[in-house]
């Protein structure tokens, strides 16, 4: 896991998880939009214009800590079936307000049976009274809960078929 803030407050985080699982079987669970947009703790939800994720389709979901909720949009920007996707959230007093980022999930297949998933959130850190250290340390702990969500999500799939796998081979 990586995270960056650089001197003008771009903020970079990165992380690769290692997944024994097809690509295809990961792309069917993080396909679930809702679901894996709401793995940042802050996001609440999630919902598509039309109902169906895709490119250029327009979002809103809710910031929510300590209590508060903040209305926020933003738009599904890529959307490859298969390999991934990213979408914007942002403030709606504008696009360079309230941490304006861009949250990607991308699959890369390694070998039969596994594949790396990409979590990357680039945005614009715009508390600039926050020291950097300080804002660092939080998109870390933020980041960190992130991927962790994601992993742990992917454990009880993986659970979920091998159980399946092992009730179909039993003598009946």
């Amino acid at each position: 896991m990586r995270i960056r803030i650089n001197d003008h407050r771009a903020v970079d985080c990165r992380a690769t998880l290692e997944v024994p699982l097809p690509a295809i079987s990961v792309w069917g669970q993080i396909r679930d939009f809702p679901n894996y947009a709401r793995q940042d703790f802050f996001h609440a939800d999630p919902s598509v214009a039309g109902g169906v994720p895709r490119a250029g389709a327009d979002i809103v979901l809710y910031h929510r800590y300590m209590g508060l909720s903040f209305r926020r949009v933003g738009r599904i920007l890529v959307w490859r079936e298969g390999v991934g996707y990213s979408f914007s959230d942002l403030s709606l007093r504008g696009p360079r307000s309230g941490f304006p980022h861009v949250f990607s999930y991308r699959i890369e297949p390694a070998g039969t049976g596994a594949c790396r998933l990409h979590i990357r959130v680039r945005g614009l850190w715009t508390a600039s009274r926050v020291p950097r250290l300080l804002a660092r340390a939080w998109l870390w702990w933020v980041f960190a809960h992130v991927v962790r969500s994601v992993e742990n999500q992917l454990l009880v799939y993986r659970v979920w078929r091998k159980r399946r796998e092992q009730i179909g081979r039993r003598p009946g």
